[in-house]
């Protein structure tokens, strides 16, 4: 999330119409993520999230409109997505399709305090996920895939974009990439793509909402898995109780295949260095002032990246307890 798209009061007052809503009361911008212009929006005594997808097709916005719809008629935690006036989940705003959600209430958590109770929790939602993803019959490739993450590193050659901590990570970046042109095969389905903590609101220690669906699609669960433990067992380095206790979580919704456990150290690499340039392309290169977009350093999943190559797969099957 992030303020791309400045939009006037009316003009807001003009899309959430289009949503069945009087023009709202309130409106404060939310500056928090990378990759779409969002809102809070209050009109009609409730609350609502407005999300302007930036640099999204009508094909995304539906892949996640089936997605949300899907998982929502099986009352897994998401929020409800809200039509238009003609059937459509967007409305058509300055070229860019915007979605209108129910307003998500709970608490978003910072990582310090996700200890293994809260992984085991998340390890559940996940493991539940990928359960739900059997009869879920709507394709999307992996928006995030090699190609991508190789155009954004491509952009940093061959100064390193004027950093020397870029221009030092420079071939690390460039090893994963060439190792990731042979990622391993493993069982696939829907995954969510971006599991961090700030996509998971609490009520207590109960997990009220999974948030931020527009990077799902149909890839291999160990990718998603490996993101997971990525997000939620580093702090300083990686926790063995919390990584032990997401897995723990997942199995008792979900059997982990042995494919899968082969492949998720690879894919957790290929996790950390996706967002490790994600990080370097969306937030070290932004031309936005920090309150249109809250900043990330991408240097913690550079780190990410150099611990899970310094451990091995040896080692990494360790901290899982795999």
């Amino acid at each position: 999330m992030a303020l791309y798209t400045v939009l006037t009061p009316e003009e807001i007052a003009a899309v959430v119409r289009r949503f069945g809503l009087p023009a709202p009361d309130r409106v404060k911008p939310e500056p928090k993520g990378a990759v779409n212009t969002n809102y809070h929006v209050w009109a009609g005594g409730e609350r609502y999230f407005l999300r302007i997808n930036e640099g999204k097709t009508e094909a995304d916005v539906r892949f996640e409109a089936e997605v949300q719809r899907y998982l929502f008629d099986a009352r897994f935690p998401v929020p409800h997505l809200h039509l238009a006036d003609d059937g459509r989940p967007f409305v058509p705003f300055a070229g860019k399709p915007a979605m209108l959600f129910s307003y998500a209430p709970g608490e978003e958590i910072a990582l310090g305090a996700a200890g293994p109770d809260r992984c085991r929790r998340v390890g559940e939602q996940l493991g539940r996920l990928h359960d739900l993803s059997a009869g879920f019959t709507h394709e999307r490739a992996n928006p995030y895939a090699v190609p991508r993450v190789a155009g954004w590193i491509a952009e940093l050659r061959p100064e390193g974009d004027g950093d020397a901590d870029v221009k030092a990570a420079l071939p690390v970046l460039e090893d994963e990439l060439a190792r990731a042109a042979a990622l391993p095969g493993a069982p696939r389905g829907l995954v969510h793509g971006d599991l961090f903590v700030d996509n998971v609101l609490w009520v207590g220690d109960r997990v009220s909402f999974v948030l931020d669906w527009e990077m799902s699609c149909v890839d291999p669960f160990a990718y998603d898995l490996g993101v997971a433990v990525n997000a939620w067992c580093y702090v300083h380095g990686y926790d063995s109780a919390r990584a032990r206790a997401l897995v723990s979580g997942y199995r008792s919704k979900r059997r982990l295949e042995p494919e899968t456990v082969d492949a998720v150290y690879a894919w957790a690499r290929y996790a950390a260095l996706r967002f490790t340039a994600s990080r370097i392309h969306a937030f070290h290169r932004a031309a936005l002032g920090e309150d249109r977009l809250a900043w990330k350093d991408w240097r913690r999943y550079r780190d990410r990246l150099l611990a899970l190559r310094a451990m091995g797969e040896g080692g990494y099957r360790e901290l899982l307890g795999l």
